[in-house]
């Protein structure tokens, strides 16, 4: 993510119509939906100065003192909370980096999770703190691999902060979850801006995973094309998932993906699988990045941004774009109208138990898009309801006649 002011880069565009909506809602139950009850909760104590200056900083990395934390009914002690995230640093409510001496147990509408380690996600630029939730949903459909998370209210000096979204961080998910040897996260281009490994990885074992991810945009391989060149891609990355993830990222519109990425290495598939980071950027009318390359040379092809090298050429190559469109085709037979209500749906019940809390739901002045509430949420999900189901309608007949061109 670009390390950007606020208010300069971030706006949210409404939703555009495609012609022929449907006129079905969502019909949300408003007055207790399944899970109502269930609320995560974290609380801890710093001084008041400490306080305030968490909530003036202004793209600091603050490590605070604090020495218990509670986490719904255990107490804790603390190792370190940090403020993290770039943009969102900005915002007077932080994101945090938590790390405890014992497991955090934390719960979802299906199940729990337990970590020592854990995002503490402000959500201060997801609008009406949906579209992670939204995302993930939908990648868990196409068997993507996404981090655990779940909703939780945070409380400082008894006060409360607002509603959060706890992560499982993709690179420890990934090692201790996944038990992947080693994780990349993917910068721009070929660049790899953190790695992880496992303690019994070798160098030597390390520099080739490194060698493996860089020869996805090695010359050789992108001066290749047809078959050939989709099994030496394939040969590294399992790109079944991939293109799901970019397919996703176009549906949604994903205005920030390139580096929005881990890359871990699966030992039974011996190739790489991507884990999807940050989603509170979907539903734009266009990319931050790569827009100009695809309206200049692809502006017929069905993905949303191409600043990365390895997504120019899918769009490029007829034979890898054609797999690619495959792909898309299969994520929107499994997305069918029911199942986008039914995730949408349940990202509701899992969020309606903050919205109805006075002093939670007051602290989304302090965001990007200013003060919500319930009214608010169900109109916007119920437009991203009716603005997806014709998107997808649209784009099932746009697919088949790019395939039946091939």
């Amino acid at each position: 993510m670009r390390t950007v002011v606020c208010s300069c880069a971030l706006v949210l565009v409404a939703l555009q119509y495609l012609p022929g909506q449907v006129n079905e809602q969502l019909q949300l139950n408003n007055s207790s939906p399944p899970g109502a009850g269930n609320v995560n909760k974290i609380s801890f104590k710093i001084s008041p100065g400490e306080l305030r200056a968490l909530h003036d900083a202004k793209g600091k990395k603050l490590t605070l003192k604090v020495a218990k934390i509670v986490v719904n009914s255990d107490t804790l002690k603390v190792k370190h909370v940090r403020v993290r995230g770039n943009t969102s640093s900005y915002f007077r409510r932080k994101s945090l980096n938590i790390k405890t001496d014992k497991k955090s147990h934390f719960y979802t509408a299906t199940d729990t999770f337990s970590v020592t380690k854990f995002y503490a996600i402000s959500m201060n630029m997801d609008h009406n703190y949906v579209r992670n939730k939204i995302a993930y949903g939908v990648l868990k459909l196409v068997d993507v691999s996404s981090p655990s998370n779940c909703y939780v209210s945070l409380s400082i000096n008894s006060a409360s902060e607002g509603l959060y979204l706890v992560f499982y961080p993709p690179d420890e998910y990934a090692m201790k979850k996944k038990k992947a040897p080693f994780v990349i996260r993917r910068g721009y281009g070929e660049a790899m801006d953190k790695v992880y490994a496992q303690k019994n990885v070798t160098r030597d074992q390390e520099t080739e995973y490194k060698k493996k991810f860089r020869a996805l945009y090695a010359t050789t391989t992108m001066n290749k094309s047809g078959e050939e060149l989709y099994n030496d891609i394939s040969a590294v990355l399992d790109l079944t998932t991939y293109f799901s993830w970019l397919a996703f990222n176009h549906l949604f519109q994903n205005g920030d993906y390139a580096d929005e990425a881990y890359f871990m290495w699966n030992p039974k598939k011996s190739k790489f699988e991507i884990i999807p980071w940050d989603f509170d950027d979907i539903l734009r009318s266009q990319p931050h990045e790569g827009i100009d390359a695809r309206s200049r040379s692809y502006p017929t092809k069905l993905i949303f941004s191409l600043e990365d090298d390895l997504d120019q050429k899918i769009a490029s190559d007829p034979y890898l774009y054609n797999k690619y469109l495959l792909t898309y085709e299969s994520l929107l037979r499994k997305l069918t109208t029911e199942r986008l209500r039914d995730i949408l749906t349940r990202v509701f019940n899992d969020v309606y138990p903050y919205f109805i809390q006075p002093d939670i739901i007051a602290q989304s002045q302090y965001d990007q898009y200013g003060q919500t509430d319930l009214g608010k949420l169900e109109s916007d999900l119920n437009t991203i309801f009716e603005y997806i189901s014709v998107k997808s309608k649209e784009l099932r007949s746009n697919i088949a006649a790019q395939l039946q061109k091939e």
